[in-house]
């Protein structure tokens, strides 16, 4: 017995091409993106009984590749849901997200990219597009990557997908990071009030609402920290600090 040549089933491109990066069931090929299973390919045949390569064989194998691939798909959304908590997700953003990771499956946009860089950017993208952000740090943080490196992921998206985004304003981080502080409506209506003005602040503007929330909340007795607001906004205590101090600052000379 001796082995054959391993195509993908679908376009037939060879072994060679197929990619070992992501965590599905099969290897994915590296030109059509379908996933090569040992049910979708044959591994080896006897030299007296090559595969058949008839038409409907393989249909049969495409059609294998393609169940294969939407289960890889299905395994990415189901990533996906688990960020869902974490990020105080709403079912109308769970959705846009979903969409928009089958959007970014379909064009194929995966290949060469980790997986957690690919499904941090499509949240930042339909996030951002529904005017709900969440900070760019603490989506890096929850899915384990690195800042700079999601960032640049989700450049190439937006540029390959043909899509554009406005800047994120500071009061839309309001009530995403209020909740994750625990701090009521009233505070985040103060807050936005703060941030209200005509002068802008610049820097992070994720950073920019906590140290808001920050202000009206100590005095309230509430118990923010510049390290919880911090670990919120996806930034540091002593970026909050600083913001806080421009914010403040601002006020008494108005």
């Amino acid at each position: 017995m001796s082995s054959v040549e391993i195509s993908c089933p679908n376009c037939g491109a060879p072994e060679t091409g197929f990619d070992t990066r992501f965590d599905v069931a099969g290897r994915l090929c590296g030109q059509c993106g379908f996933v090569a299973t040992t049910e979708s390919v044959p591994m080896d045949a006897p030299d007296d009984e090559a595969a058949p390569h008839d038409a409907d064989t393989q249909e049969e194998w495409i059609a294998k590749a393609r169940d294969s691939s939407e289960e890889a798909l299905v395994g990415l959304l189901a990533d996906l849901d688990k960020y869902a908590s974490d990020l105080l997700l709403s079912k109308a953003e769970l959705d846009r997200s979903s969409e928009l990771l089958v959007e970014v499956w379909e064009k194929n946009l995966l290949h060469g990219r980790k997986k957690e860089n690919v499904i941090g950017a499509v949240l930042i993208i339909a996030l951002r597009e529904l005017e709900s952000p969440r900070p760019v740090g603490l989506i890096a943080t929850t899915l384990g990557v690195e800042r700079v490196s999601l960032q640049r992921t989700t450049k190439k998206i937006l540029r390959e997908m043909s899509l554009s985004l406005r800047p994120p304003l500071a009061t839309q981080y309001l009530s995403f990071i209020g909740m994750k502080l625990n701090l009521d409506e009233e505070a985040i209506v103060a807050a936005e009030r703060i941030l209200d003005q005509p002068e802008t602040i610049r820097g992070d503007p994720a950073t920019t609402a906590a140290a808001a929330l920050y202000l009206v909340a100590k005095p309230r007795g509430e118990s923010i920290t510049f390290n919880s607001a911090g670990d919120a906004a996806g930034s540091t205590k002593e970026t909050v600090w600083r913001r806080a101090k421009s914010l403040r600052d601002r006020q008494s000379h108005r």
